[in-house]
């Protein structure tokens, strides 16, 4: 195991309170990260302004607010904020099943140089509150995306990863809104990076909305096709290549 690893988990919101407070409490009580770091929409209501700066109170944990709009944006502003060797970006709506965290940081601390990710697909009760077609759309295209890329992965579009910090931040960015979530798994994958799939399951959320467009879904696959047929040089900053 890396003596030096660091975890920093990231946790954007915009409109969340009560979840997000047990989102942050769940982790929290694995005791495995070095710091919490929040990514609050320049728009986020005041409430939810008003439970980050509670947590913040008296925790180790520390807020910043995204200089541009969209998900993808708040993402990248994280990449370059956090302190840890290593990061994971949580959902705020408790939209991913917690449980799985302890296994990922478990093997993360045993493979620092790969990522550790999620895959809904390795579980059967993977879908809870999904419906039978959109399932089945989620089913098709991952299998799909495993053809492009060449891959044995089972879920390319969630990126509740662990990564080595570095990874990301060798990495030229594209896309600043949701088609930011698959970007942010196929260009490490594309670089050569190792992944390894933990099992988990989606949860029905209690709070606030889904903010993904059906344009931010077909953008999925514009990014996706888009990074298929672009050279690996061509992913990375200048300063790396």
């Amino acid at each position: 195991m890396n003596c030096d690893y660091r975890l920093s988990i990231v946790i954007c919101a915009i409109d969340e309170t009560y979840s997000l407070r047990r989102t942050y409490e769940k982790l929290r009580y694995y005791n495995g990260a070095s710091e919490y770091l929040f990514v609050l929409a320049k728009t986020c209501t005041d409430d939810c302004l008003k439970t980050v700066e509670e947590i913040c109170e008296n925790e180790n944990c520390r807020y910043i607010f995204q200089p541009d709009k969209g998900f993808g944006d708040a993402i990248r502003a994280s990449f370059e904020d956090v302190n840890g060797t290593h990061m994971v970006v949580w959902s705020a709506d408790e939209a991913t099943d917690i449980a799985s965290f302890p296994e990922m940081l478990r093997l993360s601390k045993e493979n620092p140089d790969k990522i550790i990710k999620i895959s809904r697909w390795l579980r059967k009760d993977g879908f809870e509150g999904y419906g039978r077609i959109k399932k089945m759309i989620n089913w098709v295209s991952q299998r799909v995306f495993g053809i492009l890329y060449h891959s044995k992965l089972t879920e390319f579009t969630n990126p509740t990863q662990i990564a080595p910090v570095s990874v990301y931040r060798s990495i030229r960015w594209e896309r600043k809104g949701f088609e930011f979530l698959p970007e942010m798994v196929l260009k490490p994958l594309k670089l050569g990076i190792e992944f390894i799939e933990v099992p988990t399951k989606n949860v029905v959320r209690e709070e606030g909305r889904s903010h993904n467009t059906i344009k931010g879904w077909l953008l999925y696959y514009f990014i996706i096709m888009k990074i298929r047929f672009t050279k690996k040089e061509e992913l990375l900053k200048k300063s790396i290549k």
